[in-house]
C-alpha cells in the first residue's frame, strides 16, 4: 500500500492532526487511491483530515510512498480530525518520534531553500 502525506507550515509552525484511532498526533495523509498520483492523494488527505487547503512545494520518496512539504492555505471546510499548529513535536504521537523528527528537519530545510 502506497501512502502520501504532507508536512505543511503556517509561518514557522507545522500542522498536525489528532487521530483518535491511534490516540496521537500525526501529519495529515493516507493511502494513495487507484488512479490517483501521490501529490493528488496528499492534497486530498490534507483537505479531508484538517479542512484546510495546502500548497505543496516539494516531495521526498519514502520507503512506502511520498512525504511532501507545503504551506497551509485557507480553510475550505470542516476537517475530520482536530488540527493544531506546533513549534515542536508534541509528546503524544501516533508513531515513534524517530519517524517524525528527520522528516520535519528535511521539510524545514526544503522551505528555507525555496525562500532563498
Amino acid at each position: 500500500m502506497r501512502t502520501a502525506y504532507c508536512i505543511a507550515f503556517c509561518g514557522d509552525r507545522f500542522l498536525m492532526v489528532y487521530n483518535p484511532k491511534r490516540n496521537g498526533w500525526e501529519m495529515p495523509g493516507g493511502k494513495v487511491e487507484e488512479g490517483e498520483c501521490d501529490i493528488e492523494a496528499a492534497r486530498r488527505e490534507f483537505r479531508e483530515e484538517c479542512g484546510m487547503d495546502v500548497d505543496i512545494v516539494c516531495g521526498l520518496e519514502t520507503e512506502d510512498g511520498m512525504v511532501f512539504c507545503g504551506e497551509v492555505r485557507e480553510r475550505i471546510g470542516q476537517g475530520e480530525m482536530e488540527m493544531r499548529l506546533f513549534d515542536e513535536l508534541p509528546e503524544q504521537l501516533s508513531f515513534p518520534y524517530c519517524e517524525y523528527a528527520p522528516l520535519i528537519a528535511w521539510a524545514r530545510e526544503a522551505r528555507r531553500g525555496r525562500r532563498a
